[in-house]
């Protein structure tokens, strides 16, 4: 049971730590604005409520750090196939080296410790991409806050001491004495730059003009609105903390009592309304699960149509094709019977054969012509061997 409430706190830590980050990247500007949604919540994803609407912000802020990283993905719809989405966002996670030794269908659930630790790696990525750079923290000086408090301190006491002042104006003399040596002391407290020899000379002769009851009196009123009291007040005391607690703590509990009473009113309307959309949408599921089967069955007759129609059309797009290479071969057939039958009305063909059997027979003569003279020149040469045969026998 301890380890469970340590896993809980680990992981509110984490999406606490995630919502910093995004806050960081002003994911509120350019992602929540742009697409008109809520903020989150600091604890959105670290359980499965609304795995619906989850899975959609969850994937909805993947797309929008790996924009940052710079990976091309496109921007899921609330159609999309979750296991198409889910699969595209494990491939750019091994690109930037995470870990995925986890199941894929946890992110389907849009919520829990697997969503936080994918949301954390890609929002550190981001950050590391966009070189954040942080300055350190001015810590405002006390004194600049406290100017007006200490002037109200200053005017409330002028004025106690007002009040004192003219109630000792109705005392005896000695009474009187003694507020005319306060009046110096103050003065003094007030001034200490009048600690001067000549200054000296001056308070001594304001002492001596104090002794009347009436000068004293229009000297004070002369000088009164020139006089502050300054009273420096240590904004540490532990005093006035906690009276600001105390204050803070009653306004608190004035305010909360309608606060919770509204927003009790408000979880009952919210919790009626959800019941009531809830028996609604029962409802709705009842009365349209025939139609939704009959759906599915029109869809699959219909896939099955379409898958046997491609298969049609590419058979006749094949026949077409054939088609077209016999009326090709016959055009080229029909072109040559004309050229043939052209040629055989034209009479031509006759005439050449003529032609080329004057030419064999002119080609024939001049062969025999040819084949006589070298058959007398054979006979000569025949007679001319004997007839030197004999005239050298005769010898």
């Amino acid at each position: 049971m301890q380890q469970e409430d340590v896993g809980q706190q680990l992981q509110n830590f984490q999406s606490d730590d995630l919502l910093e980050k995004l806050k960081l990247l002003n994911y509120e500007k350019h992602l929540l604005k742009e697409f008109k949604l809520k903020p989150l919540s600091r604890f959105y994803f670290v359980k499965a409520t609304n795995p619906g609407e989850q899975f959609y912000m969850f994937t909805l802020i993947c797309w929008w750090l790996c924009k940052k990283l710079g990976k091309d993905m496109e921007r899921p719809q609330e159609s999309d196939d979750p296991n198409t989405v889910i699969a595209k966002i494990m491939q750019i996670l091994e690109e930037i080296d995470v870990n995925v030794d986890f199941a894929p269908n946890k992110l389907i659930r849009g919520g829990g410790s697997v969503c936080l630790m994918v949301l954390d790696s890609l929002a550190t990525q981001a950050i590391k991409v966009s070189k954040l750079s942080f300055q350190r923290l001015h810590i405002a000086q006390e004194e600049e806050f406290l100017g007006d408090y200490l002037e109200d301190n200053a005017e409330i006491i002028l004025e106690k001491l007002e009040d004192e002042q003219n109630a000792a104006t109705q005392s005896d003399d000695s009474d009187l004495e003694l507020e005319a040596h306060n009046f110096k002391q103050l003065n003094w407290l007030n001034h200490p730059q009048r600690r001067s020899i000549g200054d000296l000379e001056v308070n001594q002769e304001i002492s001596n003009r104090l002794s009347d009851h009436q000068q004293w009196r229009l000297e004070l009123e002369r000088v009164l609105q020139h006089l502050k009291v300054f009273v420096k007040a240590d904004a540490r005391d532990w005093r006035s903390h906690i009276s600001q607690m105390d204050t803070l703590k009653s306004n608190i509990a004035e305010i909360s009592e309608p606060t919770q009473n509204q927003l009790k009113k408000l979880h009952s309307e919210f919790t009626f309304s959800l019941e009531k959309i809830e028996s609604r949408e029962k409802h709705l599921n009842n009365e349209l699960q025939p139609l939704i089967q009959q759906y599915k069955e029109l869809s699959i007759e219909l896939s099955s149509i379409q898958y046997a129609q491609n298969q049609v059309q590419a058979d006749m797009e094949k026949q077409m094709a054939q088609l077209n290479e016999i009326m090709m071969e016959q055009e080229l057939k029909k072109e040559e019977m004309e050229r043939r039958g052209q040629v055989m009305s034209d009479g031509s063909s006759v005439q050449q054969i003529k032609k080329s059997i004057v030419k064999l027979k002119e080609d024939i003569a001049h062969l025999n012509l040819e084949v006589a003279l070298l058959v007398h020149a054979h006979d000569q040469d025949i007679v001319r061997q004997t007839h030197s045969g004999i005239l050298d026998r005769v010898m």
